[in-house]
């Protein structure tokens, strides 16, 4: 199974060891990764798409939006060929 997260994180080098990690405990593949500093001093965008199997996913996003540095996570969805937001956190 495909997911995909948008993530506001905190704009610090830790943050992508912290995110990627969990990922990595989920065992969720990183298939796209980009990250890029939001138009909030100290914020920054992270988006993904993740490659994992359902036993694993479950609670993914939950997991993913109780880091520290996470202040807001939307899992995009497909609606035809384009993705659309669904917020969690």
């Amino acid at each position: 199974m495909t997911r995909h997260f948008s993530l506001l994180v905190v704009d610090r080098p830790e943050t992508l060891l912290r995110v990627t990690g969990l990922c990595l405990r989920r065992r969720a593949d990183v298939l796209q990764l980009h990250y890029g500093r939001s138009r909030h001093p100290g914020w920054a965008r992270l988006d993904l798409e993740l490659a994992v199997d359902e036993r694993h996913g479950r609670g993914l996003a939950e997991r993913l939006s109780a880091l520290v540095e996470v202040r807001d996570l939307a899992e995009l969805q497909h609606h035809g060929n384009r993705l659309s937001p669904t917020y969690t956190g």
